[in-house]
């Protein structure tokens, strides 16, 4: 009996013990790389996309480095950043500006490095985030804001948020980490984020 009752004792003493919790995966709406998802953005879609355009389009008027692009493919850009800002919720004047910044809004705008483009993402980057013709408009720009939200996404809930998926957008998210946020010692790097906020105040003005 002594024994018996022994072995009740260790086996309910044993059930005590915290079982180590199973691994679980991330929520489904976390952020993925090349993966990221359209979503509603109520304080975005309020707003009057013709405004949002004819904005994007009297700064590309006025951009003095932009290359020989049409009219008529300029509306067409125009139309398409603030499409593709919106299905990634991000500010259609804060898109345009990084693509002004990128491209001046020219869309077979090729770097030295190979990036291509309105966006001037690098081919593998771009391939990753949808778009296996980085000339073409309409896949270049999805793919930039595509890339755009995972910057975002990647450093929500720091007060610098928007400086740092910038830089990360320039320099690559690695270099950002490493810094421990913006490389602002970087010339390249604080004039890049400069010029956007600077594009994008000034659309906001007209």
């Amino acid at each position: 009996m002594k024994t018996a009752a022994t072995v009740i004792l260790v086996i309910a003493l044993i059930g005590m013990i915290p079982k180590k919790k199973k691994h679980e995966p991330p929520p489904a709406t976390a952020p993925v790389a090349g993966s990221v998802q359209a979503r509603s953005c109520p304080e975005l879609q309020a707003s009057d996309d013709s405004v949002h355009v004819e904005r994007i389009l009297k700064h590309a008027a006025n951009l003095t480095r932009r290359r020989a692009v049409d009219q008529g493919q300029l509306r067409f850009i125009a139309e398409s950043i603030v499409k593709y800002s919106r299905t990634y919720c991000i500010e259609p004047e804060l898109g345009a500006a990084l693509i002004a910044r990128e491209s001046a809004y020219n869309p077979k705008a090729t770097s030295g490095s190979g990036a291509c483009g309105l966006g001037q993402m690098l081919p593998s980057t771009a391939r990753k985030m949808g778009a296996s013709d980085c000339y073409d408009i309409e896949q270049n720009l999805n793919g930039a804001m595509r890339y755009m939200r995972l910057m975002l996404d990647m450093w929500d809930g720091y007060s610098d948020q928007v400086d740092r998926a910038l830089a990360s957008y320039l320099v690559g998210p690695g270099t950002v980490k490493k810094h421990g946020g913006v490389p602002w010692g970087n010339s390249t790097c604080k004039r890049y984020i400069t010029d956007i906020y600077s594009y994008r105040d000034t659309m906001l003005s007209y």
